[in-house]
């Protein structure tokens, strides 16, 4: 018998498969307890398609890790899998086995690496919620009270505006907390600048004179919007 393992797969030109493949995985199924070919492939993690090729008798050209994860959830070395399948030659299998320690220690490393991704994930997630929760309780005044003053501003028009400024102020807060900043003041007088104004209608060169209509922002030095601006002759 002349068998060979390259790379992850099982080759071989010439093995002795089992008469019946199918017979001998059921009753290596039956000693380990494992009820059905579903079964089997949950325990395993690996597809029904490559357990329907174990048990047509094509282990030659499986790979081999799946017939290890397959010997782990049949509960028996792979040696003795390879062996049942017709696969004996003792030093082959050595070298199938060493592959199979070094593709289990690839896997293993994976695992690890997705484990690390879902906790920082975790980390991120919770960092999220506890800045959520903080502004939460910065603006907690202003959600308790300020739709009831919508709503007495919107039966009452003649309710000055100016009273309702008060109640902005915990979100003002907030956005200073943040690092939030306006890029300028409304009805502020400015040269013009394209890089933090947007011009409403005409054209105007940079440093002309504009007048501010929307304050426009900027979190932590970086521009989340350009302030609107309208050049000074324009009413």
């Amino acid at each position: 018998m002349a068998v060979a393992y390259r790379g992850h797969t099982i080759l071989t030109e010439d093995f002795k498969a089992p008469v019946d493949p199918a017979q001998c995985l059921k009753a290596l199924m039956q000693r380990a307890k494992v009820s059905s070919y579903r079964a089997l492939a949950t325990q395993s993690g690996v597809s029904r398609w490559q357990i329907q090729q174990l048990r047509s008798g094509n282990i030659a050209q499986m790979r081999l890790g799946v017939v290890a994860q397959l010997a782990a959830a049949l509960e028996i070395p792979l040696n003795t899998l390879l062996s049942e399948f017709g696969l004996t030659n003792t030093h082959q299998t050595a070298s199938a086995s060493n592959s199979v320690a070094q593709s289990q220690q690839l896997i293993a490393l994976q695992k690890e690496y997705q484990r690390l991704q879902e906790q920082m994930a975790q980390q991120v997630a919770l960092a999220r919620s506890q800045t959520q929760i903080d502004a939460l309780q910065t603006l907690e005044s202003w959600l308790v009270q300020w739709p009831t003053i919508a709503k007495r501003a919107q039966e009452r028009e003649e309710l000055p505006a100016a009273k309702l400024l008060p109640f902005i102020r915990p979100v003002e807060q907030l956005m200073a907390e943040w690092g939030v900043e306006a890029i300028a003041p409304v009805d502020a007088t400015l040269p013009y600048d394209p890089q933090y104004h947007q011009l409403i209608g005409g054209t105007a060169e940079p440093g002309a004179l504009v007048r501010v209509t929307h304050s426009g922002h900027q979190y932590q030095g970086k521009l989340l919007h350009r302030a609107k601006v309208k050049l000074e002759n324009l009413s």
